[in-house]
């Protein structure tokens, strides 16, 4: 079982052993809290929110064999259909 030591900030280094199993890296956030005689840490998984940068291109494969001034007249008759 890896070991490690409490620094005199109160610091510990989690063992690369134990970073590689569970996948965490540089900047990742822990769950940290005491149960018993224990001190437990979990890495949570934080969604970055989006944002509007990253939705560019998003669904441009549903578009790739569309022509799209004929889809727009098309669209475009079909709403006048409807209004008449």
């Amino acid at each position: 079982m890896p070991m490690t030591k409490v620094s005199h900030k109160f610091q510990v280094v989690i063992p690369k052993e134990i970073r590689d199993f569970i996948g965490i890296s540089k900047g990742d956030t822990l769950d940290v809290y005491g149960k018993d005689n224990q001190i437990i840490m979990k890495k949570i998984n934080l969604q970055k929110p989006l944002s509007l940068k990253s939705l560019k291109g998003l669904g441009k494969e549903i578009w790739k064999d569309v022509d799209i001034e004929e889809y727009i007249n098309r669209e475009r008759n079909n709403w006048q259909l409807i209004s008449e």
